[in-house]
């Protein structure tokens, strides 16, 4: 690893660490306005060109802290150090945060995981299938020739991603949208590719698969000792936390932040938690055409900007206009919003609930009702947007949800027309009563906004597997049983004519591992394992399924 130096304000500039970072980090970082900062990359032991073995979640503790103080030390360095970065880069942080690094006086995550079991299970126990099986086919891909890996498959995705990587530096769009395409391709082999335990394709390299799939269970004490959210109580840092109402660890995110503001050590580090919400999915913070939406100039950011403008007080002292505690991007008005807290203390949580027959409103019916359909995980409801990442040539993001109308396995409830306007800001929740015929199964729900010109585009959505969350194992054949299925949150003005719709299911392929509904360990079913299952959504009576909505007073 070696310093990269840019020119700016006289003065003694300023080290900070990259952890796995790019040569666009360091353009990042040099831009015009960071003014004499320098930049350090760091690979991790046993990535690329480095030495030693990599071992995801655990040499990144110590690497960083021997980057962090190893940059401090230097001739060129004031040793003022903070770290920036997105995604794994945002991950490290936290990671190298827990070292408690003397020199280390900042840190600025972006877009990233705040819970390893959540990034790999979701926060209702269903397994994140292209996220966690497409990673590691990129990763082993990309270290293939490291590692001596011979997989045409692999080599092609490795191929694959270089040509996604061109193209987009060049600007151009019909290679690039080419190679995207042809990643999805190769990506959805691997993806359906059962057992996910032991896939050949790996050839003995996965070994945080083993360890995730070891590690089933939230409550495992593996993961508490690398979770960030485990360590907030012992990091007295200020942190900058830019977040996305469309990527992937929204849901961690918030609540890390949420930590570090109520159990930082010490009165500084709680004020100076920071946190911006934008509209954006996890590739394209700044933005604003995200998925299918133009949310206007108003939601293209200067992410670089930003960062220089939080380091230029925090490493720089100087005087610098105070950062908002809260900032959020409002979509539908499409303004971003200064707030004092998370979520918004003037928010009234409003139960809206699911009726027979479809429509969703805030009466509570009398009368019980149940809408069924049959779920088979060889046919799984393809993803469309959302908080997707890993499925290769990313699809995220709001997304119209009309082509998934003919499928007989959603059930759809939905709101009259809104007579006055809307605004939702904050947590949203489904709590469902259910059925099923399998000994395990899954259910999804997912929240849309449903335009007066017939498109509906998804604002969020989460899932919930079984035996995650219900004592009973196997589950008992046609029993309702109560879910709570955390849809992470949201920020968005519903028009008046607008409708307000939830999208109920059992799959969400590639975004969650089709459950194979037969209760075994994740990733041991074969594909003839796979059992249909026969479910229930129950409404009204005393099997009231609902949406719970944050609804801000307008």
């Amino acid at each position: 690893m070696a310093p990269a130096r840019c020119g700016g304000r006289p003065g003694p500039p300023v080290a900070y660490a990259v952890r796995a970072g790019s040569r666009r980090a360091v353009a990042a970082a040099c831009a015009p306005g960071s003014g004499g900062v320098a930049v350090v990359i760091q690979h991790c032991r046993g990535r690329f060109d480095s030495e030693g073995e990599w071992i995801y979640v655990h040499s990144e503790v110590d690497d960083g802290y021997d980057t962090v103080e190893w940059a401090a030390a230097q001739p060129w360095s004031n040793g003022r150090v903070g770290m920036f970065g997105q995604s794994y880069g945002g991950s490290t942080q936290w990671l190298a945060a827990q070292t408690h690094p003397p020199h280390l006086e900042v840190i600025a995550p972006e877009a990233c995981a705040g819970d390893y079991w959540e990034g790999t299970f979701d926060s209702g126990g269903t397994f994140r299938l292209a996220l966690r099986i497409g990673w590691t086919a990129l990763v082993i891909s990309e270290m293939a020739e490291t590692w001596g890996v011979e997989d045409p498959l692999l080599h092609r995705l490795r191929d694959l991603t270089a040509e996604i990587q061109t193209a987009a530096r060049a600007g151009e769009v019909e290679r690039l949208r080419d190679a995207q395409a042809q990643t999805r391709e190769v990506m959805d082999a691997i993806l359906r590719t059962r057992p996910f335990r032991d896939n050949p394709l790996w050839q003995g390299r996965d070994t945080w698969l083993d360890e995730a799939f070891s590690h089933e269970r939230s409550d495992d004490s593996w993961w508490r000792r690398i979770n960030p959210t485990s360590h907030v109580s012992g990091i007295d840092l200020p942190a900058l936390h830019i977040a996305s109402w469309y990527d992937i660890h929204l849901g961690a995110m918030l609540r890390v932040y949420q930590g570090m503001r109520r159990e930082a050590p010490s009165e500084r580090a709680q004020q100076a938690q920071h946190l911006v919400i934008g509209p954006w999915d996890h590739w394209h913070p700044g933005q604003q055409l995200v998925g299918e939406v133009d949310f206007t100039a108003e939601a293209a950011i200067d992410i670089t900007e930003l960062r220089a403008h939080w380091f230029a007080r925090w490493l720089r002292d100087e005087p610098v206009a105070e950062q908002p505690r809260v900032r959020l991007f409002v979509m539908g008005e499409d303004v971003w919003r200064d707030e004092q807290e998370w979520p918004l203390a003037r928010t009234q949580y409003t139960p809206w609930y699911f009726h027979d027959g479809g429509l969703l409103d805030a009466r509570l019916p009398q009368q019980p009702g149940i809408d069924e359909y049959v779920y088979d995980p060889r046919d799984p409801v393809p993803t469309l947007g959302g908080r997707l990442l890993g499925g290769g040539g990313e699809l995220a993001g709001p997304r119209d949800q009309r082509p998934l109308d003919e499928r007989s396995d959603i059930i759809r409830y939905t709101s009259e027309p809104l007579t006055q306007d809307l605004e939702l800001t904050g947590p949203v929740r489904v709590e469902l009563w259910a059925s099923t015929d399998a000994p395990d199964t899954d259910f999804t729900a997912m929240l849309v906004d449903i335009r007066p010109d017939g498109r509906v585009l998804n604002l969020c959505e989460g899932a919930v597997r079984a035996r995650h969350v219900i004592p009973v194992s196997p589950l008992v054949p046609g029993a309702a049983y109560h879910y709570t299925l955390d849809l992470a949150a949201t920020s968005c003005l519903l028009r008046r004519g607008h409708r307000v719709g939830i999208r109920v299911s059992s799959s969400s392929f590639p975004e969650w591992e089709p459950n194979p509904n037969t209760g075994n360990p994740v990733g041991v079913d074969t594909d003839e394992d796979l059992r249909v299952a026969r479910q229930g959504i129950r409404t009204g009576g005393i099997h009231p399924s609902r949406v719970i909505l944050p609804i801000i007073p307008r």
